[in-house]
Parts: C-alpha cells; sequence; structure tokens
C-alpha cells in the first residue's frame, strides 16, 4: 500500500477537479445538515420553553400552586395519613403495619425483594 502525506493529497486535490468537486459537495452538504439540525434544536428549546411558560401562566394552576404554599405541611400529612388508614385493602390485620415496615431501605436489603412482596400480599390480600 503506497504511503502518501498530506501535503501530497492536497496537491492531489487541487490538480484533480472531480475529486475537488466532491469534497466541495460533501462538505457543503455537511454543513447544511448540521445547520438544520442546529435550528431544529433551537426552535425545540424554545417550543418546550413556551409550552412551559403558558402552563405555568394559566390561572388554574396558579390557584393549585397557592393552595400548596398556603396549607401548612404536617397538616397536609397528617390528612394523608387518615385517609391511608381508611382504605379498604389497608384496614385488614397487619396490612398497615407491614406496609410501614418495608417503608425502610434495611428491609430490602436484609431480605429478598420476592420475600418482601408476598409478606405483602400475605398481609394485605390473604393470597
Amino acid at each position: 500500500m503506497k504511503h502518501v502525506n498530506f501535503l501530497e493529497e492536497l496537491r492531489y486535490l487541487k490538480t484533480n477537479y472531480k475529486s475537488n468537486r466532491k469534497l466541495k459537495i460533501f462538505l457543503g452538504a455537511s454543513l447544511a445538515g448540521i445547520l438544520m439540525v442546529g435550528a431544529l434544536v433551537v426552535w425545540a428549546g424554545i417550543a418546550t420553553f413556551k409550552s412551559v411558560v403558558s402552563i405555568g401562566a394559566k390561572p388554574v394552576v396558579q390557584e393549585k400552586i397557592k393552595s400548596w404554599n398556603d396549607t401548612n405541611v404536617p397538616d397536609k400529612i397528617a390528612s394523608l395519613e387518615s385517609g391511608v388508614k381508611n382504605l379498604p385493602a389497608l384496614t385488614k390485620v397487619g396490612c398497615w403495619t407491614t406496609a410501614q415496615s418495608l417503608m425502610k431501605v434495611e428491609v430490602w436489603v436484609a431480605k429478598p425483594f420476592v420475600e418482601n412482596l408476598n409478606s405483602l400480599k400475605l398481609a394485605c390480600l390473604n393470597k
């Protein structure tokens, strides 16, 4: 195989008009492709920004955000806990305590996943 250095290749491209033309077409098409992809990325970013701004500007969303900020977090947690305890599937004996015990990471590390899942099924679904 013949080894040709960079300067010789440049001289060859200058003298060979067909390869020079092919190179110019390839570079032009590549540049056009890069510009089109860049324009699409910019367009997608602007469209996403506009949609996020329009969602946040709706009065319904703003009212929900204000209602979330006006309430006290411990009160919300207490209301959620009382609501969860009243669910029919969780009021069964042992289901709520089993679900609470499975919320700790140590339980999932100590026992296999399937064993934890089976204990939850037994406590809540009686299966």
